[in-house]
Order: C-alpha cells, then structure tokens, then sequence
C-alpha cells in the first residue's frame, strides 16, 4: 500500500520532470536567483500541493453540510447561541448571517436600515436605480461586459470554463497544472478570469435590494449554484489564481448581503453558499502570491482574508485568516507603496488597483471599530492624493504602464479609467476639502463602502482647489504639471522613472515619455496595453518604446522585453535637475537604455513648462557615431493629426484637433527632419491606442526622423490650443496660423547652436540650447551657457532664464556674468527693477550687473 510520503515523492518529481521539460534552462535560471527564504517556501507549497492532488484525486478534500454544521459547532460560543441560532435545536446558517455577520459588513443590517438607505437613493439619486435595473435586466439574459470586448451573451446555460469571446473551452485539470504566464496556447486567460470574477452578480443583487424584484435574486444565486456544480473544489482554471478567488469571494459576500432579505436565499442556498466561499477562503490562505505576482495579486488577497476573518470570526480558521490579512496589508503598504503615496509597479491602473484594495479594507475596519496604524492610514492618504494629482482634469487617469483591464470592486463602475470615486471616499475618510473638489458629485461606490452618514459628511465638506498646480514624485520620476485645476485646463505628466519594482513586469519601455491633455480631452496619449497573454507580438508593441511619446535611437529599444512580464534589460533613468520658479518649470532626465549600442549614445530630456501656456521640449543626445533619430508622439483615436508644408527642412509642424481642443506641434533640429501620419498600420504595428484591455484602435501617430553624428539636438514646442469650429477644421488645416490664432516659429541662424524664435500674441519668445561652451550671438544677444529662454515684446527684454549659464548680454548691455557656470537663474524686469532667482545666485551674481 502506498504511503503519504510516496505518493506526494512520486507527484513532486513527475511535477518537476514536466516542469524542467518546459524549459530547463528557464528553471536553472529561476532557481539560481532564488532566495534561501524563497526556496524553502515554494518547496512547501509544492508539497502541499501534491498533498491537495492526492486528496482531490481520492475525492477527500470538500465539504459535506455535516462538516460544516461540525464547523460551527466547534466553534460555537455562547454569545451567539443564545440568539435564535442555537445549535442543539437545529442550527440555521441564514439567521447566523443575519445576526452575525451582517451588523459587521458594509450594508445596514437590519430592516429599517436597508429601507431608509434605498428611500435615500430614490429620493437623491434615482438615475442610479434606473442604471441598476438596466444592467439586472441585461444580466438576466445572460449579457455581461467584459474588459474592452464590450458585452458578450453567454449563452442560454453559462459555461464558466467557456471563453465566452473565442468559445473555446479550457481544459479542465487539477487546479496546479496550469502554466498561463508560460503557456503556449492561443486562449487569453484574462478573459475566463474576468468572468469568473461574477463581478457583475453585486449589481443584480444591488437592484434586488433598490427594488425588491425577486427575480433578480433567483437569478444571483442560480448564476452561483451553477458555478459550484461546474467548479468542484480544486478542479479548473478557476481555482489556479488567488488572487482571482479572492475577486470572487469579495463578489459573493457583496452579493450574499445585498441579498440576505431574499426568500430565494432559503437555508439550503445559503448552507451550499457558504460552503464554497469558505473552502475559497481556504485556498486563498494557503496559497498567498508571496513570490509569485507579490504585489497587487497579495494585496487582493490579504483584502479578501481580513473581510472574511472579520465577518467570519466566530469560526476556527477565521482567525488565522484575519491575522494573515492585517499582517499582509500593514507589511505590504510598507513594501509596495512610497512614503509619497506611488505604488511601487509604476502603471497607472495597479496604484488604482491597490488603492481600491486599501480603501475597501480601512472602511469595514473603521466600521467595525478594528484598529488601523496610523502609518497605514497616512501613507493611504498620500495613496489618493497621488492620484488626485495624477487624473487629468475630466477624472479619468492615463494608461502609464500596464492596464488590467478590471476592477476590484465593481458596483458601478467596470474599470479605473474614470476614478473620482476614490477621491469622494478619501474626502470622507480624511476629511479632505481638495480632494472633494476633484472628485465632483458624489459617489455611489462611496455609499456601498461607507453608508448613507458618508452622503451627508461629504455636503459638509467645502470643496477648494489643491493648493498647487503640479506635483513632483521624484522617487517614482512623476514630474505632473498643470495649467490650474479646471476642467479644460492644461496637464502633462514627464515619466523620467523606471519600469518598478521588483521586475518591471508590469512597466513599458517608456522613459522620458509624456503625455499631454487639454481643453477636456486627452491629446498625446500613453497607447496602454491591449493584451498580456496570447498576442506576444502585439504584448511587445503596446510596451515598446515607439508605442510612446519619447525617442527610438537606431531602430532599438530602451528596455529589451523578455517574457510576457519580464525584462532582459532595463534602462535606467537618473533626474539630473528640477526647479519650479514663478510660472517657469523646469525638469531635466537622462535614461540608460542606449549605452547598449555599438556606439554607445545617452539621452536627455528636458522639459521647460512657461504656464500656463506651452511646453519646450528638449532632447539631447551625446555619446559617438552616427545614428538615427525617430520622435514618436501618439494621438488619442479622436484627433485628426496633419503636417503642414516644410518651409524649412530642420523645421517640422503639426497641428491636432480633438473635438474643441487642439495641439500645436513646432520641432526644430540642427538637421533635416522628415515627417509622417501613421494610424493603424499592422506590420511593423504603428498608430494603434488601447483605452481597455481587448480593445484597440487605429490613432493618428506622429514620426519625426533624422541622422546625424552625436552630440546633436532637436527642440519641440506643445502648444494646447482652442481649436477652430468642427465643420471649419478641413479649410483650416489649409489656412496660414494667423487665420488659426496660433503660434508660428522661425528658426534663427546661430554658429554651434539651435535657436528659434516662437511668435506667440505680443510676445516673441526664443529658445537657445548650446552644444559648445562659447559664445553663441542670436539676434541683439550674445549668450554663453547651454540652454536659455528669452521673452520680448516689441524688441524689450521682458523676462528671462538661463541653465548651467555665465553669461547674457543684450544690445551691447551686460544682464549678468560670472565666472562660474550657474546652474540657473531666472530675471524678470519690472520697470527699472530686476527680480533674481533663486536668491543665493541674486547674491551671488548681483554685484556683477550693468548699471
């Protein structure tokens, strides 16, 4: 007779024979790296495993109603015996969740407190009503959204291994026997995932709750009952990912309480439900994404193991399911998010994903009187203030990094594109009057989380502006700069960091890229990802370095792609310089990804923000050899993108359009630039956007190419714009600027410089940028230094700032020289008076002025 130990021998070696068949090398490799802590880990979970495999095998692992009820039993204590649910004459599992469970979620309990909370809904905000009933009833007939696939019909019977897109079913296997990152099958197991999420089960129960329709909660719970008959424990894709598990689990207690007061969710219902959300709740603790995907993938799993240890106390292994939820959510907001607020993965879409996760967990626990570290709660705060900072001024938030696609948790809302329900619920947890202010009307999902005294505190909160225009997130490498806190103010994001931590698996090749919005609509854009699995050629474009708004040297890429979610090589980005001065930004990076090249090159990127007005963009390459240059800057699907004729051949100009609001696009370089509209080009793959995961595209794309030997430059101006009338925008496009109300910019000849001068109403500006340390004589001025910016009007010397400068002289009169170089130094000219920045180079410098 085999023992335990033989048989979990023999499983553990036919595992690791298959494993090494995969791909030895890969394996080595993994190994080699692995910690001493990691190794010991993961060879305990493979036993245990294999101990799962056997019980699953020999039909010993699940549970039997008589188990249950022995659960309960043995964890039974007299002060909850004594309330209608008393063991010894017949115990029942609804008045369990009734009496226990339910004072310690989210929703009112009690009778009353359900009804004065949908009295309030239909009096305040009917319109949600009405949408709830719109999706039950879809829902009803078996249509759901899913991801940027829009919605899809299930079927008359859902199949839930069915990928409802392709109709291919996924094998059914133990559930450890499932490889999806390393997978070679066509199938995309985001999308089996994010059905099996029920995600949309909580809306179906939430119009059960707004209108008593009974059906809806039959339909709930026959959408679960089915899934239970098709899931048996263990078995299929749905029980491989935790962190999907614990998506579901979190679906099912909103849907259980939503439904509680339902007649359908009789004893028998309620019995079999809780089974498998225990069992769930089980496997979730017993195999927690500590070393694989340990980051937002922990995070949903610690939210799941606090919630259901919380609700669930009174039995045994809830306690261990709590302990382990608080001690990963206190540890994790430590390991995961920086003392400024930036979650550590660098996307966008998982700083949303793990704040979601934190916000739903501060919320049962303040509910619940549970004690929360005020270090978790502070650098939560900052969490939510990033992210105010973050969003463009219409509320949604741009695609940097990866996009999932999903959601946390979706009560409303399917995806984080629009997220100012996180800024509503921060303004009523930390009693936040900025945050109010950007998050607009209040939230539903901030009703669901916090309850109907969350409506009411948040009217007494005044809502004011952040009290700054931008922020800095120089750890991360956010520069986000604004043009003021309106709807149809300017916002541009530099990204000078890295691809995260601790792979990058969920970071781009996108340094010193931007994006850009203004007058209410996104104009340059962060293409985002359309798909991880499946699709490697386009996994590879979406994160590449020409699928973003920064520069392709040599046909090359910054960061070299390995696997779906790993790296052969990163770039390293370095901030080299940041000041902000009174209307005048300046942030200067440099990025390591081209050192890799024959002839090794670095580039630097600076970007000067003249608010609220335009952008300078400057883009310095140094190193050795001759090489080509390609600017990509991508357009959202809705702009119309077009050239203007070359008067010039170092001068390119661009004009977009996008529904009311507009970009001008001037860039100069000491060499002949060629330009071209690319959108929806398939091989090599060009002029594509994914606004959610699935979905793509065709967006206008701009490519801007020269050769030249380095060091060499090249100077791009982004001017938002109020653009002409719709049905005036063809003859426009044919018109001269003036006919526009636009800019227009000259190139000024200059020996070892780029200069340019940019007409702009009475202003003329001009930029000079140097590649020599000599004096460079533009028009009336003769300056030494690397880079200035000069405002006149009507030939008068109005402002000006200079960076690592000696020395600006105008129509023969010194402004000022030193004779060290200064890193930089602003002057303003009010009448007979001079205003100097920063004060330690006024002192520095002032004896040395003109009279």
């Amino acid at each position: 007779m085999l023992t335990r130990a033989t048989l979990i021998f023999s499983h553990v070696q036919g595992t690791l024979e298959k494993s090494m068949a995969k791909g030895p090398i890969e394996k080595l490799s993994r190994l080699r790296h692995m910690s001493a802590v990691e190794a010991r880990y993961r060879l305990r979970e493979q036993l245990r495993s294999q101990w799962d495999r056997m019980r699953f095998h020999f039909r010993m692992n699940g549970m039997s109603d008589r188990d249950l009820l022995s659960l309960f039993q043995a964890s039974s204590r007299p002060d909850w015996d004594d309330k209608g649910s008393r063991l010894q004459n017949g115990f029942s599992l609804k008045g369990y969740l009734q009496e226990k469970t339910a004072p310690r979620f989210y929703l009112p309990a009690d009778d009353p407190g359900r009804e004065k909370l949908v009295r309030l809904i239909a009096r305040d905000f009917p319109e949600w009503i009405e949408q709830a009933v719109d999706d039950a009833e879809r829902i009803c007939e078996h249509v759901v959204g899913l991801l940027g696939h829009g919605e899809i019909y299930l079927g008359r019977e859902i199949d839930w291994h069915r990928d409802p897109v392709t109709g291919t079913g996924w094998p059914r296997r133990f559930w450890a026997d499932y490889d999806l990152v390393h997978s070679r099958d066509p199938e995309d197991p985001k999308i089996i995932h994010e059905l099996n999420r029920q995600q949309h089960l909580p809306r179906l129960a939430k119009a059960f709750l707004l209108t008593g329709e009974e059906r809806y909660a039959r339909e709930a719970i026959a959408q679960m009952q089915s899934w239970i008959d098709q899931n048996p424990q263990g078995l299929g894709i749905n029980w491989h990912c935790s962190l999907e598990i614990a998506l579901r689990v979190i679906s099912w207690l909103w849907t259980l309480f939503f439904l509680l007061p339902s007649p359908s969710l009789d004893e028998a219902a309620a019995r079999r439900l809780v089974k498998s959300l225990l069992a769930q709740l089980d496997q979730i603790y017993r195999y927690p994404s500590r070393f694989s995907s340990p980051n937002t993938h922990l995070l949903g799993e610690a939210t799941a193991l606090f919630i259901g240890g919380l609700l669930f106390q009174e039995l045994e292994p809830a306690a261990a399911w709590l302990r382990q939820g608080v001690s990963l959510l206190e540890t994790e907001m430590e390991r995961q998010v920086s003392a400024d607020g930036v979650h550590a993965e660098l996307s966008s879409y998982y700083h949303c994903y793990a704040l979601d996760f934190y916000l739903q967990s501060v919320a049962l626990a303040q509910r619940n009187g549970f004690p929360i570290p005020r270090s978790l709660s502070g650098r939560l705060c900052q969490m939510v203030e990033f992210l105010m900072h973050f969003m463009l001024p219409d509320g949604s938030i741009p695609l940097l990094g990866d996009d999932d696609g999903g959601r946390a948790l979706a009560l409303r809302s399917s995806d984080y594109r629009s997220f100012p329900d996180a800024l509503c619920t921060g303004a009523v947890l930390f009693r936040r009057q900025d945050f109010k202010h950007q998050a607009g009307s209040f939230s539903e999902e901030t009703l669901w989380l916090l309850g109907g005294d969350a409506c009411r505190a948040y009217a007494l909160i005044e809502s004011m502006p952040p009290d700054t225009p931008g922020r800095s997130y120089v750890d991360a490498g956010y520069f986000i700069q604004r043009s003021g806190w309106e709807e149809l103010d300017s916002h541009l994001i530099f990204d000078c960091g890295g691809l995260g931590a601790p792979t990058g698996g969920h970071g781009h090749a996108d340094a010193l890229s931007l994006v850009l919005s203004a007058g209410g609509k996104e104009l340059l854009v962060d293409p985002g990802t359309f798909v991880y699995n499946c699709a490697p050629e386009w996994r590879n474009f979406f994160r590449s370095t020409r699928a973003h708004n920064t520069v392709v040297i040599d046909d090359s890429e910054q960061s070299q792609a390995g696997g779906t979610f790993s790296w052969e090589q990163k770039a390293i980005g370095k901030l080299l310089k940041h000041f902000s001065l009174q209307n005048l930004e300046y942030v200067e990076a440099v990025h390591s990804g081209y050192t890799r090249l024959r002839q090794s090159v670095i580039h630097g990127r600076a970007l000067l923000f003249n608010r609220p007005e335009y952008w300078v963009v400057l883009d310095n390459f140094q190193g050795l050899g001759e090489h080509n240059f390609d600017f990509y800057y991508h357009f959202s699907p809705q702009s119309q993108l077009a050239l203007y004729p070359q008067s010039d051949p170092s001068v390119l100009r661009a004009v977009a359009n996008c529904e009311g609001a507009g970009l001008q696009l001037f860039m100069l370089a000491g060499h002949p630039l060629t330009g071209e509209v690319i959108s929806g080009r398939i091989s090599p793959a060009q002029g594509w956007v994914s606004t959610r995961y699935g979905e793509r595209r065709p967006a206008p794309t701009l490519r801007a190419h020269f050769s030249s030997t380095v060091p060499s430059a090249a100077v791009c101006f982004l001017i938002p714009f109020t653009a002409a009338a719709e049905a005036n925008w063809e003859q426009a496009m044919h018109a001269p600027f003036r006919n526009l109300g636009m800019s227009s910019l000259s190139p000024i000849k200059s020996e070892g410089a780029i200069a340019c001068m940019l007409a702009c109403g009475r202003w003329q500006d001009i930029v000079v940028f140097s590649r020599e340390d000599s004096e460079a004589k533009v028009l009336d001025f003769r300056l030494r230094g690397e880079l200035f910016w000069l405002r006149t009007s009507n030939g008068v010397l109005e402002k000006l700032l200079a960076i690592n400068a000696r020395s600006v002289a105008h129509q023969g009169k010194v402004i000022f020289d030193s004779r060290d170089s200064l890193p930089y130094i602003s002057v303003r000219f009010s009448g007979n008076e001079l205003i100097i920045e920063p004060k330690e180079v006024r002192e520095k410098v002032c004896a040395e002025f003109a009279a």
